[in-house]
């Protein structure tokens, strides 16, 4: 059967063995090819790859009007009752409406990235660099479906394997574009597109072979208008949520345009990409939760989800303050190391807001369980406000003291959610704080704080980006085993909490 497992804690267990080891595999290969593409390219060349892939990344939210992450919520329903028929019936609408709209932002892209060139990016060259990712933005959609079905049903492995193998293909394009020294904004670019097709092919085969033939070739798809209805309804909810999301993570960079201008625009999306390095461990468990958190919600499972809740809460917490000690000392290594000197003022803006990771971390939670228990109109409501709250601080903010502040508005922003989401679970999932733990990492982090400031910052000094990305990977693994060491106790009992899940 499809990935079937005897207990909840088995498939914890097992699904985060993958998780972890493919993403501390992958998440150093993103950074090698972003070192690369920084020495290669100027500022501006940069500023233009990355505004078009927000672009796309901004299109790719709405273009199917959020179906394929309906199939979250579906899929395991129909799955869990053995109902085949509707399971690829649902893909199948999804399939076909990611072939619709994305047939059509894909030649709107295409014929008319001269306009988009001339009158929203006001950069001629960027309509060769639009032309280049349309062909990316139509298959990396068009198969965004196979990744989600993978994750739906909570097969990691799968998931994350054919992620290393898109990594491992525009690590070696990028290489050997910068090998052959024929690097510029336009190569960079179309490697983007050749890795897509070799990941195309692969996600195919391992979906056919391991689940359409055995699963759904003999099954019949359902054209029925009231199941179209019930996915589309679903799906509209969460694309209301996920406008409001999506909003929230534009409003920034677009004020900071119109305000104060394109350069601190550049400062403010490498900056972008420096605070997401946590989240590249953080965001796979959520996607792995969504599915989780909604079969417990149909089984009536309250008292497991508030047990998740309150392990994730707790181990989150100190995470978060081992993350922010790291950074706060080494954001400007950091920014080196990963876009070199022209782009160093990245790092200041950092320093404005690597506190509030706390609560970025810690919303995470709250939402996963509000949008998967079929509460979105209620996150609706809790972005909206943040996005409003938002828009005020960042014009005062960033017009009186400059572009770093517009990450403190930012990260007030999430504190809103934070703050309503957890009033707003309060009553149904009650958690209780570990203050004991707690107060142990944050001792444990001052002290490594202090001791990395005093004897180990200096070290990096007049070193080069390579050598200083060698020695930051040594010590952050270094740093990571002794947070390990001093909370060994608590992460025995990690695996003995989730354990005991089962028995409730």
């Amino acid at each position: 059967m499809i990935d079937e497992y005897k207990s909840l804690s088995e498939k914890f267990i097992k699904k985060w063995f993958w998780l972890y080891l493919f993403s501390f595999i992958i998440a150093p290969i993103w950074y090698i090819i972003k070192i690369i593409i920084s020495n290669e390219l100027s500022v501006e060349e940069v500023w233009i790859i990355y505004s078009v892939m927000s672009l796309v990344t901004l299109l790719s939210s709405f273009n199917d009007f959020w179906l394929t992450e309906s199939l979250n919520y579906f899929l395991p329903k129909y799955i869990e009752k053995k109902d085949y028929s509707k399971a690829k019936s649902v893909l199948n609408y999804t399939l076909l409406a990611q072939i619709f709209t994305s047939t059509i932002i894909w030649l709107f892209l295409l014929f008319w990235n001269d306009y988009l060139a001339n009158n929203y990016f006001h950069h001629k060259e960027s309509a060769d660099i639009l032309f280049i990712f349309a062909f990316f933005f139509f298959w990396q959609n068009l198969f965004a479906i196979v990744q989600t079905f993978f994750w739906s049903i909570q097969n990691t492995f799968y998931q994350k394997f054919i992620e290393l193998i898109r990594m491992w293909f525009i690590l070696f394009f990028t290489i050997w574009i910068w090998f052959f020294d024929i690097g510029n904004i336009k190569t960079f670019s179309e490697a983007w597109v050749w890795w897509m097709y070799i990941w195309v092919i692969f996600a195919i085969i391992f979906f056919t072979k391991k689940y359409y033939l055995p699963y759904f070739k003999k099954e019949k798809t359902i054209w029925s208008i009231d199941l179209f209805k019930t996915l589309f309804s679903y799906a509209l909810m969460i694309l209301l949520a996920s406008q409001a999301s999506t909003i929230l993570g534009q409003i920034d960079m677009q004020m900071i345009v119109y305000i104060l201008g394109m350069k601190d625009a550049w400062y403010y999306t490498n900056y972008l990409s420096i605070i997401s390095i946590p989240f590249m461990v953080i965001w796979p468990i959520f996607a792995f939760l969504f599915p989780v958190f909604s079969s417990m919600h149909r089984k009536w499972e309250y008292e497991k989800i508030t047990t998740i809740k309150q392990i994730f809460t707790k181990y989150f917490i100190a995470i978060a303050f081992i993350t922010n000690t790291l950074f706060f000392v080494f954001w400007p290594i950091i920014a080196y190391i990963l876009f070199g000197e022209k782009f160093l003022y990245s790092w200041v803006i950092l320093q404005y807001s690597v506190f509030f990771l706390l609560f970025n971390f810690l919303l995470q939670i709250n939402f996963n369980i509000l949008g998967w228990t079929w509460r979105v109109k209620e996150r609706v409501k809790i972005i909206s406000i943040a996005i409003i709250a938002n828009m005020i601080t960042n014009y005062f903010l960033i017009k009186l003291i400059w572009v770093a502040w517009a990450s403190l508005a930012t990260w007030i922003g999430w504190f809103i959610i934070y703050f309503l989401s957890e009033r707003l679970l309060y009553k149904e999932y009650v958690i209780k704080y570990d203050f004991k733990f707690i107060s142990k990492n944050i001792i444990f982090s001052a002290i490594l704080w202090i001791f990395t400031w005093i004897f180990v910052l200096p070290f990096f000094e007049n070193l080069g980006r390579w050598i200083s990305f060698a020695y930051l990977c040594l010590y952050s693994l270094i740093y990571l085993l002794f947070f390990a060491f001093v909370n060994r106790e608590e992460f025995s009992l990690f695996i003995w909490e989730i354990k005991k899940i089962r028995k409730k």
